[in-house]
C-alpha cells in the first residue's frame, strides 16, 4: 500500500512517549506521524517492508495490540505497551528500509545505532493491531508498506542426467521479479536441500543450471502443501545438436513482445550456457496464446518480436548476433487451447529453444 503522506506534526495529540509508554523504547517524542489499523486475515507471522520514497527519510515505529475494544481509551489512560519497537536510526546502505522480518531476532530496537528490522510478529486470524510510524524529518516524501506472511519453508530433492547420474547443479530461488532469495549447490549425489524464507501464497521459481546441460526451471509456489516441496526429482537434458528446449519460465506479458520480471533467471541461465560454449549455435522460436484476439498475422508478428526480445537481451550481454537466429510460430503450436486457465496461457506466451551447433 502507499505511498502515503504522514501529517506534518503529531496531529491533535502527542499519544507517544518513552514517559507515557514507561519504556525506553519508544519514541522520544512524536515527529511527523501516520497510525494505521491492521486486521489480521489468517493466521500466520506477519511481516512488512517499510519503503521511504525518499531514502534520507528515518522512520521509526511501534506496534500496539488491541487487547480489547476499548483500545483507545486504554491508550490514552497509559495502560498500552507496544509490542514491537523499532526506533533505530536510519540505515543508509538499507535505502531507509525498515520493517518485520522471520530471521530478526529482537523484538525491541532502542535510539541509536542499530539493525533496521525486528521479529516478526505470530498473528491469529481477526485479531486487530495498530502501528504507528514517525518520520523524523520535516517534509517527508512519504512511504510505503509492503505486508505480507512469511515462513521458513523446506525444499529439497537431487539432480542427475538423463542417464540418471547425480550432477554438481547451481540452484536458486527466485521472486517473481527475478531477485535471487535463495541459493545452493547439490552435493556429489546430486542432493540438495534449502531452508528457504518465503511469503505465503506467493509463486517463486526454482532453478537448476549446469555448465554441461541444458538449464530447467520449475514453478514453485507456497500455495502447495509443505511436503510436495521436498524430495523433488530433477533431470536436466544433454546439451546436443538438433536439441529441443521448451523453456517454461521465459513467458511474456499478453499481446506484448516484453518477458515477465521472473523470466530473468532463465534469460540468465540460457547467457552462461553461451558464454560457457563458445560453439553453440541457437535458434530461438517465440509463440502466442492464440490467434483469435489479434489475427493470424500479427500473432506471427508477434511470436517474432518475442523470440527477437530474448535474442536481443544476449546480444547485449556481448553473445555474438550470428549465434543467434530467431523464428515464429505465431498460434500454431499451443501448448494448451486457446481460453483456458490464466497459468495455461502464461505458459502459451513463451519462447522455445533448438541447438543448431555443438
Amino acid at each position: 500500500m502507499g505511498p502515503t503522506f504522514a501529517p506534518s506534526g503529531p496531529g491533535s495529540l502527542n499519544e507517544i512517549s518513552e514517559k507515557k509508554q514507561r519504556t525506553p523504547f519508544a519514541f522520544e517524542k512524536e515527529h511527523n506521524s501516520a497510525w494505521y489499523k491492521l486486521t489480521a486475515a489468517e493466521d500466520g507471522n506477519l511481516t512488512f517492508d517499510i519503503i521511504p520514497v525518499k531514502f534520507d527519510d528515518d522512520y521509526d515505529f511501534l506496534i500496539f495490540k488491541a487487547r480489547s475494544k476499548n483500545f483507545r481509551d486504554s491508550f490514552l489512560q497509559l495502560r498500552s505497551k507496544p509490542i514491537r519497537s523499532c526506533i533505530s536510526k536510519n540505515k543508509k546502505e538499507l535505502k531507509g528500509l525498515t520493517g518485520l522480518k522471520i530471521r530478526s531476532k529482537k523484538e525491541f530496537i532502542n535510539e541509536g545505532p542499530g539493525d533496521a528490522y525486528v521479529k516478526a510478529l505470530e498473528v491469529k486470524k481477526g485479531e486487530t493491531f495498530y502501528l504507528v510510524l514517525d518520520n523524523v524529518h520535516e517534509k517527508g516524501a512519504g512511504h510505503s508498506i509492503n505486508f505480507s506472511y512469511e515462513e521458513i519453508i523446506t525444499v529439497s530433492g537431487q539432480v542427475t542426467n538423463e542417464k540418471l547420474q547425480p550432477i554438481k547443479t547451481d540452484i536458486t530461488i527466485t521472486n517473481s521479479k527475478g531477485d535471487t532469495v535463495e541459493k545452493t549447490i547439490t552435493d556429489e549425489e546430486g542432493y540438495y536441500k534449502i531452508e528457504a524464507l518465503l511469503k505465503k501464497n506467493y509463486k517463486y521459481s526454482l532453478n537448476f543450471f549446469n555448465d554441461e546441460t541444458f538449464f530447467n526451471s520449475k514453478e514453485l509456489t507456497t500455495k502447495t502443501p509443505t511436503d510436495s516441496l521436498q524430495n523433488i526429482r530433477t533431470v536436466l537434458p544433454e546439451l546436443k545438436k538438433g536439441g529441443k528446449y521448451n523453456i517454461k519460465t521465459i513467458n511474456f506479458y499478453g499481446g506484448s513482445p516484453l518477458y515477465l520480471p521472473a523470466a530473468l533467471p532463465s534469460i540468465n541461465s540460457l547467457y552462461k550456457i553461451m558464454k560457457k560454449n563458445a560453439g553453440l549455435k541457437i535458434l530461438i522460436v517465440g509463440h502466442t496464446n492464440g490467434c483469435s484476439g489479434i489475427g493470424a498475422i500479427d500473432s506471427q508478428k508477434l511470436s517474432v518480436e518475442r523470440a527477437k526480445a530474448i535474442q536481443s537481451s544476449l546480444i547485449k550481454r556481448s553473445i555474438a548476433a550470428d549465434r543467434i537466429s530467431i523464428a515464429g510460430r505465431g498460434c500454431s503450436e499451443m501448448l494448451y487451447p486457446e481460453g483456458g486457465a490464466e497459468w495455461q496461457q502464461s505458459l502459451n506466451r513463451r519462447v522455445e529453444i533448438k541447438v543448431l551447433e555443438k
